[in-house]
């Protein structure tokens, strides 16, 4: 019997079919957005959107484009997960919107349209990501934003940001993260992120691996949707057109770290497709200056954070904390939440670490007394200690710490908030996130059940 070509457009309608109370609800919830977009703005929204999706990379490829696009106009960008405040996930001309602007916004066209909605339908009521893109779009039409990235929460073809009308797509690369939630198989990640694709809109995308490219040229094909692939040379180029200009990107820009060179490469192809008449020379120097809250950032002398949460981020990592502290000793602080994998997390870690300090976070952090013993068999005679509390872990951390050695907080961006936030009061409402949906309610009724599993925020 001949094999079969394979068919991947073909696989996601037998999945979406195989699933289908799933898959309608999903698909339901982006119309259900899509009507709320054109009841608050019924001629469409100005601003030109570009959506990002990928396992990595998502929050710098929107830095990236952002600070390019601000060269050519005015621009934002949608991020997630925030680290410290909720204001965090919304930045226009490279600067986090105050928080007065996020009450404005809510109190006057989001929450209101959400209400109404609610009492014609109390099925129908926002999630929390549903939320935010909306106050997200509030916010650039109040400050005229002429682009914006837009990066997904979970995967692609079902995140709520499907449902909006971009002029760009850019996926950054397809690894293991999310799992329980798009698939074991890569081949099921891929389909789910390269959902993104639409009709007549430009496709752009810095993976590289074969199995990959494979699938999102089929996606692609069928969706009408014209694929640009940003590779190894685009990344060298870049590299090149840095070093004429002589710039050198700061100690806390993200070009510091060699692996934010491959989404500056994907964010500047897409700058150059949209805006062919940008400065070139304005948006390397843009880019060289770029940098976001949580990414290898520097806290103090001798103290770093990066929001590195799953394997591909945290290889990423070990590697970048190799070449820059060497034979420096090095005490690693690392929580992990959700449902990722210790193992794979802790495999790269043990080659750098001195020391590791396990704890978690008070909102979907894994127990860090079991997370030891799963590692115990990759980490070898390196020191495992455990903290159940950030901030104890990061007192301890500092109690052991010698000259001349680092310390490196990573994993949950929940347990770097919780070690770190100086707000107490942003610092609980973060560590006690979604308690209100679990608890009874008779004034509400049965709206709280009605909520789907992703009104919550994944970090």
């Amino acid at each position: 019997m001949p094999v079969p070509s394979t068919n991947f457009p073909y696989y996601n309608a037998v999945d979406q079919i195989f699933h289908a109370e799933w898959s309608v609800a999903k698909l339901a919830r982006h119309e259900l957005l899509r009507r709320s977009i054109r009841t608050l703005w019924p001629v469409g929204h100005p601003t030109q959107l570009i959506h990002v999706a990928g396992t990595g990379g998502k929050g710098s490829t929107c830095r990236f484009l952002e600070v390019g696009f601000s060269c050519v106009g005015k621009a934002a960008a949608f991020m997630s997960p925030h680290l410290f405040d909720y204001r965090e996930r919304f930045s226009i001309g490279g600067e986090f919107v105050s928080q007065d602007d996020i009450t404005y916004i809510w109190e006057t066209r989001v929450r209101p349209h959400c209400v109404a909605l609610a009492v014609e339908n109390a099925a129908h009521v926002h999630t929390f990501h549903e939320v935010s893109i909306l106050i997200a779009l509030a916010l650039f039409e109040q400050h005229s934003v002429q682009w914006a990235a837009i990066e997904t929460g979970v995967g692609g073809r079902y995140d709520q940001t499907r449902a909006l009308d971009v002029v760009a797509s850019a996926l950054t690369n397809v690894g293991s993260d999310h799992a329980h939630m798009l698939g074991d198989e890569l081949w099921q990640r891929v389909l789910d992120k390269a959902g993104i694709a639409r009709p007549s809109v430009p496709f752009f995308t810095s993976d590289t691996a074969l199995e990959t490219q494979e699938i999102v040229r089929q996606v692609c094909v069928a969706a009408g949707a014209p694929l640009v692939e940003v590779g190894d040379a685009a990344v060298a180029e870049l590299e090149r057109a840095l070093d004429r200009l002589g710039l050198a990107p700061a100690p806390d820009s993200l070009l510091h770290a060699d692996y934010q060179k491959r989404n500056a490469a994907l964010a500047l192809a897409v700058i150059r497709a949209l805006a062919p008449d940008a400065d070139e020379g304005a948006l390397l120097r843009a880019f060289a200056s770029a940098s976001l809250l949580g990414r290898f950032w520097m806290v103090e002398e001798g103290v770093y954070a990066d929001i590195a949460h799953n394997a591909e981020k945290i290889e990423a990592l070990s590697g970048e904390i190799r070449k820059q502290f060497g034979d420096r000793g090095k005490i690693l602080v690392v929580g992990i939440s959700g449902q990722r994998i210790s193992t794979k997390v802790f495999r790269s870690l043990a080659d750098i670490a001195q020391t590791i300090i396990v704890t978690s976070a008070s909102f979907k952090g894994q127990d860090p007394a079991r997370v030891r013993e799963e590692v115990k068999g990759i980490v070898g005679d390196i020191p495992v200690l455990v903290a159940f509390e950030p901030q104890q872990a990061l007192r301890t951390a500092r109690s052991l710490q010698r000259d001349d050695e680092i310390i490196v907080l990573t994993g949950s961006t929940y347990t770097i908030e919780q070690a770190l936030n100086p707000d107490p009061y942003l610092r609980y409402l973060s560590a006690h996130f979604g308690w209100r949906l679990h608890e009874p309610n008779e004034a509400i009724g049965t709206i709280h059940l009605t909520l789907p599993k992703d009104g919550l925020p994944l970090r």
